[in-house]
């Protein structure tokens, strides 16, 4: 392999592992703020300001967490499809 193919083969395989961390504190982020919800809903809050704007937030961070993981997911079988193929061999 020439080293441009292998720069970008580098360059794809770190950007799908920044895409995965992305996606990881994404997920974390949205776990809390579920959970502040659940905690506001069990004191009767659900009109507040704070529970509004974490619902808010909570829908756009999981509309890109719906839109990006599919992406990683399909990038990673790619991965694992040609290390397979590899080891084969």
């Amino acid at each position: 392999m020439e080293k441009d193919s292998i720069e970008k083969v580098q360059e794809f395989l770190d950007s799908l592992e920044r895409l995965g961390d992305q996606l990881q504190a994404a997920e974390n982020q949205q776990k809390f703020f579920i959970s502040r919800m659940l905690e506001l809903k069990k004191e009767n809050l659900t009109d507040s300001e704070e529970y509004a704007s974490l619902d808010n937030r909570s829908k756009a961070l999981q509309a890109m967490i719906d839109k990006w993981r599919p992406i990683y997911l399909e990038r990673l079988e790619m991965v694992k499809e040609v290390r397979d193929k590899k080891r084969k061999k």
